[in-house]
């Protein structure tokens, strides 16, 4: 049999493959990961006011009542069926998951690791 040692592939624990640095691990600039922490922030915030806007019109149409009075003066109200405006805001929920799936994908090829991110 051969040497195993005088192989031509490389294998795990090699001591001469052990001095490469992976690029990934390199650092991000702590400016560049706050901004696209912000951006995440802010569309995280935009999408848990849709969901909140979703549960709220979903309950209505079970006939629970919205709030603990009822009708509530400060707020619009809207004459579109519900479903619709349901659907509506699961469209813009959509949009807003692609919106926060491409910032993370922005991240990324800058070097920046998902978990750097939260």
């Amino acid at each position: 049999m051969g040497d195993i040692s005088a192989s031509p592939i490389s294998q795990v624990g090699d001591a001469r493959n052990g001095s490469h640095g992976n690029s990934s691990a390199k650092q991000a600039n702590p400016q560049v990961v706050a901004a696209y922490r912000k951006q995440l922030i802010t569309v995280q915030a935009q999408m848990a006011g849709v969901d909140k806007q979703i549960a709220e019109l979903k309950s209505f149409s079970k006939g629970e009542t919205p709030g603990a009075n009822g009708m509530q003066l400060h707020k619009g109200y809207s004459t579109e069926p519900i479903d619709d405006q349901v659907r509506k805001l699961e469209e813009k929920r959509k949009s807003l998951a692609a919106k926060m799936d491409a910032v993370f994908d922005a991240a990324r090829k800058q070097g920046i690791e998902p978990g750097q991110l939260r």
